[in-house]
């Protein structure tokens, strides 16, 4: 996987648990602990991809 595509998915992961934690806005249909936990894996991903010392 490359280090464009890591981050790529990263954000998108990490929009989707933030999405996911806010029932505000009728987009929270699953678990706060699943939210969360995309939220942390969506992070990780992205923080990985931009330290990754490889070229894109």
């Amino acid at each position: 996987m490359s280090k464009i595509t890591l981050i790529i998915v990263g954000i998108i992961v990490l929009i989707m648990g933030i999405l996911g934690a806010i029932p505000a806005i009728g987009l929270g249909s699953e678990p706060i602990w699943h939210a969360i936990l995309k939220i942390i894996i969506g992070l990780a991903a992205a923080v990985i991809g931009f330290m990754d010392k490889k070229k894109a």
